[in-house]
């Protein structure tokens, strides 16, 4: 069963749940370090306070035997720690005091000499049954050096502080509180991400109002903050654009409902005449020539057609080859010329010998089609120019012709699908407007730029730009 995902909210709020842990976890763990090392750091302070008082109380006893009898006096001083474990040993080795046992041996360590002034680096790490311990050994002089007797050894450890037991503790309110903390934050943070996401909710729902036949409906984005005012942004500009698309796509349809309607007409009335009495031989073979005509009519726009779904639907794989353009213009110039005599437009090609990647076929369709708009549009007396030059960015192919121009504001939308700029000619087959698209579909095909200028009353020129050969 697929796992239904979860909702923005949720993951937004656990989003914030798991910043809110990881905060906790490194300001907790920063704190615990911080209070342990500067009560491990007061621990050691005070062990070596402990032993310095030791040397003063041993100091003002005579002998070994006054360490026995007054042993109060050096347990006294440890009073309120019961957790440290006090030994004195004569120099011999022989016990004088001992308050308690340890849970493991002490190691051996070297002890402090009496006269030297004990520092932290004297205290030594040891291991008892749980954690790490403390501890220092250092020698005492009796009845402060002056009875000559050898120096005992003071052997001061603790196993676990007040202080540190204290730490260990807090751990385990700590590790509390951060659940806790994570719970309150995780259901604050669906709250307030909620609350936030109200206008977020109140956007889909306008949205949902939004079909077909309402696409002039647009968001109000004014109020909204400035995220959703972008996004509201990005989607009424989405809209205008699907809006344009449908307009234009109900134009195309019916453009060409009626562009095929009148071929499919003048077949049917042609047809319908011819069978309403009995006819020649000559005369069915004109219908039959006539009805090829309009046939080919139809054939052309149902192919120009079904060329832009494929190219939309990337279903036209490119079959690129390094042309000569010097060679592929002068064949496509052969191809126009009796055309263009027979209208009275001079045709001529300016070009180097120039190579570059482009699919042969693809390239002869956009030529073409812009070569017969050219020659259709192209007063007598006229004249077409094809001609190919080497750009910075690869290879330029242009087709010029000279005649009245396109106005300025068709310019930005003759490359528009659909899109007819002189309304006059419907009842030709380029008139559904996809020649041009067609020229700029097979230029982004090759990763390539179209371009157009025209001088109304002067002359227009198409631009198609194209990578240069690897090899040339």
């Amino acid at each position: 069963m697929k796992r239904r995902p979860l909702s923005l909210t949720l993951r937004v709020a656990l989003l914030l749940s798991a910043v809110a842990v990881t905060t906790f976890l490194a300001v907790g763990a920063y704190l615990y370090h911080t209070l342990q090392r500067q009560m491990a750091s007061r621990d050691d302070v005070e062990l070596i306070a402990k032993v310095d008082q030791l040397r003063r109380v041993i100091a003002a006893l005579p002998s070994d035997v006054a360490i026995e009898q007054n042993a109060r006096l050096l347990t006294d001083t440890l009073f309120g720690h019961n957790d440290f474990m006090l030994r004195v040993n004569a120099a011999d080795g022989k016990p004088l005091l001992q308050t308690s046992m340890t849970s493991r041996p002490l190691p051996q360590v070297d002890s402090v000499p009496a006269k030297r002034q004990l520092t932290l680096d004297d205290i030594h790490d040891w291991q008892p049954a749980s954690g790490i311990g403390r501890m220092v050994r250092a020698a005492a002089l009796l009845d402060d050096g002056r009875s000559g007797a050898e120096p005992v050894q003071i052997t001061l450890a603790r196993e676990r502080s007040d202080r540190l037991r204290l730490l260990r503790d807090y751990v385990v309110d700590l590790l509390v509180a951060l659940c806790g903390g994570a719970l309150l934050a995780t259901a604050l943070g669906y709250a307030v991400v909620r609350y936030s996401m109200r206008q977020f909710r109140s956007v889909i729902a306008k949205a949902d109002e939004i079909n077909t036949n309402r696409l002039n409906t647009r968001l109000s984005v004014q109020d909204a903050p400035v995220e959703l005012r972008q996004m509201g942004g990005a989607f009424n500009a989405m809209l205008d654009r699907l809006e344009d698309g449908v307009q234009r796509l109900s134009g195309f349809a019916a453009d060409l409902a009626h562009d095929m309607r009148t071929p499919v007409n003048t077949l049917m009335v042609e047809t319908q005449v011819a069978l309403s009495r009995p006819r020649t031989v000559e005369e069915y073979q004109a219908l039959l020539a006539s009805n090829s005509e309009e046939y080919e009519r139809l054939a052309r726009m149902i192919e120009n057609t079904l060329f832009l779904a494929r190219v939309d639907n990337a279903q036209l794989a490119l079959r690129r080859e390094s042309l000569d353009l010097q060679v592929e213009l002068q064949r496509i110039h052969d191809y126009f010329e009796i055309l263009a005599d027979d209208v009275g437009v001079r045709l001529t090609v300016d070009a180097a010998p120039l190579r570059a990647d482009i699919d042969p076929v693809l390239l002869q369709r956009a030529i073409n089609n812009l070569m017969s708009n050219a020659i259709r549009y192209t007063p007598p007396g006229g004249s077409v120019r094809l001609s190919a030059r080497e750009v910075a960015e690869g290879v330029e192919l242009a087709v010029c012709n000279t005649g009245p121009g396109i106005a300025p504001e068709h310019l930005p939308h003759i490359f528009d699908r659909y899109y007819r700029a002189d309304e006059a000619r419907s009842d030709q087959a380029h008139s559904a407007g996809l020649g041009l698209s067609i020229v700029r579909a097979i230029v982004d095909l090759h990763g390539g730029k179209i371009s157009v200028d025209s001088q109304p009353g002067a002359s227009t020129t198409f631009c198609l730009l194209f990578r240069k050969a690897k090899n040339n």
